[in-house]
């Protein structure tokens, strides 16, 4: 069984991000999402379709 979960900086509340166009004075960024196996533990890191929109629109300017 997989499940998706949120992701975490730590010692923050914020989550994981992947920052894109560091040309800005404030950095932008897409949240990172896990997919979790909970039988073996496998941790797999993605975008969802809105995060991978988004930084496909900010790589683009």
């Amino acid at each position: 069984m997989k499940k998706v979960y949120g992701t975490m900086t730590y010692g923050t509340g914020f989550p994981l991000k992947i920052e894109a166009n560091s040309t800005n004075v404030f950095p932008r960024g897409v949240e990172v999402k896990a997919e979790v196996d909970l039988e073996t533990g496998k941790v797999d890191f993605f975008l969802d379709e809105t995060a991978l929109a988004k930084l496909k629109r900010l790589e683009q300017k």
